[in-house]
């Protein structure tokens, strides 16, 4: 089985963080298939940590995805190539928009917490309108209202609780010396947002913690998770991932919700905070895959 993960995002790591998600998943639960993250926002060390085959493709603008054009884009001619059996499309339905029914294969929308105005896109002319027609399945991997019909699965995080490190072990990588309560500040959104808020909560310093700070910015740790059993406090912001990881490991969080254009992380902090849920979205997705 060959297996595509698509993300155009270029906000943070989060699009490509979903994708290693998956293929974690796809080895959790025995299955042999061929497994390519394609993407266009950086971050390909992050596949490179967890030994995942990834494509970085370059940004393409509407006139190269077009009706006219789309044959001689690079999005098209790596897909053309790796002709995938499953392709899985995070979010970025308008870029493949023109061309993704000439693929047979099966193929499913993952979709987040975003405004029902990211399904459609005003361009000069007609607008581009996001077709349900076009999917196999449409996912929400999170709860939250739209005005597109969709089946809803747990959210996706890159590790099940049984995959961290111990305590003990955790710890020894952070704070070898030991003695502190131990806050891990993780913050992964847009460029400048990590140092933005840094100084905000310097003062937890005063109130006895170790502040261990990371970013997927500088060769941080990753995925942060995995260090989660030495925390005592996390600090992070309220993207996709941040949220759904602290909740799914039930770590003490503060969250700092950022402004984002289709996506409100002070709505899913206000609505979602108490959620629980024990199985992880991957491999229910995974198993989705398998029974198709």
């Amino acid at each position: 089985m060959n297996i595509v993960y698509y993300s155009s995002m270029m906000t943070g790591s989060g699009h490509i963080v979903q994708g290693l998600s998956v293929a974690r998943a796809l080895k959790r639960n025995g299955i042999n298939a061929d497994f390519t993250i394609l993407h266009c926002g950086g971050f390909g060390e992050l596949a490179d940590r967890e030994n995942v085959s990834h494509v970085e493709l370059p940004p393409e603008n509407e006139k190269q995805l077009g009706a006219d054009n789309f044959k001689s884009s690079a999005l098209f001619l790596k897909l053309a190539a790796l002709k995938p059996d499953v392709l899985l499309v995070d979010l970025s339905w308008y870029t493949l928009r023109h061309f993704i029914d000439g693929f047979d294969c099966l193929k499913i929308f993952l979709c987040r917490q975003v405004s029902d105005d990211a399904f459609s896109i005003p361009l000069p002319g007609d607008p581009l309108v996001f077709e349900p027609k076009q999917y196999d399945r449409i996912i929400a991997t999170e709860p939250f209202d739209s005005k597109i019909t969709m089946e809803q699965i747990n959210p996706i995080v890159i590790r099940n609780r049984d995959e961290i490190l111990p305590r003990a072990a955790a710890l020894e990588k952070l704070s070898p010396g030991g003695g502190s309560k131990i806050c891990l500040f993780s913050v992964n959104g847009k460029p400048g947002e990590y140092e933005e808020i840094k100084k905000t909560y310097s003062y937890l310093e005063e109130e006895g913690y170790q502040i261990i700070y990371t970013t997927n910015f500088q060769e941080g740790l990753f995925p942060a998770v995995d260090y989660f059993n030495a925390v005592d406090l996390l600090v992070c912001g309220a993207g996709y991932n941040a949220f759904w990881e602290a909740v799914y490991f039930e770590k003490e969080t503060i969250f700092y919700p950022f402004k984002r254009r289709f996506e409100n992380q002070r709505l899913r902090v206000e609505t979602c905070s108490g959620y629980r849920f024990e199985e992880n979205g991957a491999d229910q997705l995974v198993r989705m895959i398998v029974k198709a």
